[in-house]
């Protein structure tokens, strides 16, 4: 218990830091033409009117994937069943995701590949999934469950960043297609996973990748398996392949050289400049986090940044729908917790909130979607 006060002491002593960022608020409306069916953003700098658009699909894609890191909650149970498709057994069969093809339309054409189990003393669980009919793969890492995990969660102490794919990172820089990520550190606890991606996983899903070449990759996670998903994909960035990483509720795991390094290699600015001038939202590559508006995790742990375009949800409880989102785009400092922020019960705020689990769904029930 120790760890985890001196933790949260740790955090309530420090102030915030002001963003510096485009924030693009939601705002339902009744009719569009056919092109942008969705919901209009407002771009809010005081200086700027022009519009972005989020397309239904858009909404739906990040909606889908907040069911797809939802049904790794249901693994401790034995309910997700490596070579089933998910509606013959693939995922529990009380989920309508699994089965009805009015809630997940690829439901019958979704087959579980591999289940991802780290060893003991290790860092990293999960599965992936083949879609046959969108032509994606999806690797999904689940949220902290075990001791280990627990652990990974509250070593903060920073470390040399050093990528598993050596030989493919060395080689990019001798090219030139890759820059070297200079004096780059990172959150040691989920540095741990670069020994059970190194070990067991990367093989593994480069295996599956090569089986379906024309396959789109997505990497997703809620909360460690968010952060192990963007480990994941900077891993997958550096073998070649473009994958699109899509997170929620993040913790901030980089330091400032990472941080900008990272979003050199996921086109970050560029990403952001184009849906901008375009005026319109689209997940296809990239790095994508989506963050609830209270939830804390997001805010630790301190003196850490995030990287990526950022995605925030602002209403507190589910369900959560188009008009509840905002893009904020890339945001190069993200807020710290203080004191004014935490109640009596702030411990489980920190850890297990209710805006915490809820990202369109409750991520850690098993249950209701």
């Amino acid at each position: 218990m120790f760890p985890i006060m001196y933790l949260i002491l740790l955090h309530i002593m420090i102030a915030v830091t002001s963003s510096e960022q485009i924030h693009i608020c939601a705002t339902s409306i009744e009719s569009l033409n056919d092109k942008h069916i969705g919901s209009k953003i407002s771009l809010d700098n005081n200086e700027d009117d022009s519009m972005i658009w989020m397309p239904d699909k858009v909404y739906k894609k990040i909606l889908h994937y907040s069911k797809v890191c939802g049904l790794t909650s249901c693994m401790k149970l034995g309910g997700i069943v490596q070579g089933k498709r998910l509606d013959k057994g693939g995922c529990p069969s009380h989920l309508k995701f699994c089965y009805d093809e009015d809630i997940n339309p690829t439901a019958s054409d979704t087959t579980i590949a591999l289940v991802l189990e780290a060893d003991k003393g290790e860092l990293g669980s999960g599965f992936i999934m083949v879609d046959h009919k969108s032509r994606v793969i999806t690797v999904v890492f689940r949220s902290s469950t075990t001791t280990q995990d627990w652990i990974s969660d509250f070593t903060i102490l920073p470390i040399d960043y050093a990528p598993v794919c050596s030989k493919e990172y060395k080689l990019g820089i001798d090219r030139g297609t890759i820059k070297e990520c200079r004096d780059c550190k990172m959150h040691r606890g989920f540095h741990v996973f670069s020994k059970t991606l190194s070990r067991h996983f990367l093989k593994k899903i480069e295996g599956i990748l090569e089986d379906y070449p024309d396959f789109r990759v997505i990497a997703t996670g809620h909360s460690l398996g968010a952060a192990l998903a963007i480990m994941t994909g900077i891993e997958l960035k550096l073998r070649g392949y473009d994958p699109l990483v899509l997170t929620y509720a993040s913790p901030k795991i980089f330091n400032t050289e990472m941080q900008g390094w990272v979003n050199e290699l996921f086109g970050t600015h560029e990403i952001h400049e184009q849906i901008i001038e375009k005026g319109e939202m689209f997940l296809k590559q990239g790095y994508f986090r989506v963050i609830h508006d209270d939830d804390y995790i997001p805010l630790l742990p301190p003196f850490y940044h995030t990287a990526g375009i950022e995605i925030v949800i602002e209403k507190r409880n589910l369900p959560h729908e188009h008009q509840d989102l905002c893009y904020n785009g890339p945001v190069e400092k993200a807020n710290i917790i203080t004191p004014s922020m935490l109640g009596e019960d702030y411990v489980d705020q920190l850890l297990h909130t209710y805006e915490h689990r809820s990202y369109f769904i409750d991520m850690g029930a098993c249950a209701g979607y």
